[in-house]
């Protein structure tokens, strides 16, 4: 009989561990946080885009192109496509879709401009989705490739797709050439269930990834959920935002490519994509209640709080400032905040709008 007092205590540690995590995930989730919504300024919300869940800025025309997919639709019928949209900040005029020469699937998610230094085209590249195969469609069951396109007066000419060497998922990409590019592994788990596990469990398995013309290859590892990812203009620094893990990473880039850690940075917040403003801030589209993120994700009745943040980083130590914040309306499930001058726009993972934001106007 004496036995049975170890287990029973056995047992209560184990339950008791299990009971912390949960409550620290609940914490982590934002489960207990107060929405005080707030903006020194004002936004207008600008119709004709779904889903523009990335948003880069292009300083020196001034238009901005928005990565677009009814994820919704995609994930009900398995025919949505995509694409990616051009829109001028503060004209509120609704974007407008940029013809495209691909003939497979296209369901696009993070994108990134390379500015060509010799005054040639310059390039977008794209984290794409394609499906799989026939069947019910899903985030957790689409490939994962990066298509680069050349950008043309009114339209994209597609240049190449560059698959990932494993199947691992890509989320954001960062290019730092006419050929090579950075990219986000937000989960290293190759199958639905395993993704669950380790998106909840905050489990270390994402990563970053290093692309060239023919492949996309692990080059670092251990990180949790590595969603926006960006490479800074001298080409010195490489930022990466952890959804789940709420930390900001500055890497220092080598000659050859490598990263080495050098700071980061735990912003109490979910993260997703980043943007770098004219002044080399860093802006980033965040979702303040992680925890109603999937109830939204399932119907557009359930909103989801939009956060967007200012941080700065003098190469050692980042500084952050809340620039936005709403209880869900009008625009949920904020995932990128790109600047643009004195405005920024918000894109969303579903909603079908982006925010185009700025000053208010004198009254």
């Amino acid at each position: 009989m004496m036995r049975k007092k170890p287990l029973i205590i056995g047992a209560g540690v184990v339950l008791g561990a299990a009971a912390l995590f949960v409550l620290d995930t609940v914490i982590d989730g934002g489960a207990f946080k107060t929405i005080e919504p707030h903006f020194a300024g004002s936004c207008t919300a600008v119709q004709g885009v779904i889903g523009a869940e990335d948003i880069t800025v292009d300083h020196a025309s001034g238009f901005a192109y928005i990565s677009s997919h009814d994820r919704r639709e995609w994930m009900r019928t398995g025919v949505s496509e995509g694409g990616i949209y051009r829109y001028r900040p503060g004209s509120m005029a609704a974007p407008l879709v940029i013809p495209h020469d691909m003939t497979t699937s296209f369901h696009p998610h993070g994108i990134s401009l390379w500015k060509n230094p010799t005054g040639g085209r310059d390039r977008l590249f794209v984290v794409n989705h394609p499906n799989k195969g026939d069947g019910e469609v899903t985030m957790d069951n689409a490939g994962s490739q990066v298509e680069v396109f050349e950008i043309l007066d009114d339209s994209l000419r597609h240049i190449r797709s560059v698959k990932p060497s494993d199947g691992f998922s890509l989320n954001d990409v960062a290019a730092d050439g006419p050929d090579s590019f950075y990219a986000t592994i937000d989960k290293g788990s190759e199958t639905p269930f395993g993704k669950v596990i380790e998106t909840f469990a905050r489990l270390p398995r994402g990563g970053i990834a290093r692309g060239n013309e023919f492949t996309v290859t692990r080059m670092v590892g251990g990180l949790v959920y590595p969603n926006g990812i960006q490479v800074s203009d001298d080409g010195g620094t490489v930022l990466v935002a952890e959804t789940t893990g709420s930390r900001i990473l500055a890497y220092d880039r080598a000659d050859d490519g490598g990263l080495t850690l050098k700071a980061e940075f735990d912003t109490g917040t979910t993260l997703d994509n980043i943007e770098w403003g004219e002044d080399g801030s860093i802006w980033i589209g965040s979702h303040a209640i992680a925890l109603k993120f999937p109830g939204h994700a399932k119907d557009a009745a359930n909103r989801s709080p939009s956060q967007v943040l200012r941080l700065t980083f003098d190469g050692t130590a980042f500084d952050m400032e809340e620039i936005y914040l709403n209880d869900g309306e009008p625009l949920s499930g904020s995932s990128v905040a790109a600047p643009a001058g004195n405005r920024f726009l918000i894109g969303g993972v579903f909603d079908p709008m982006i925010l185009d934001c700025g000053p208010k106007e004198a009254e």
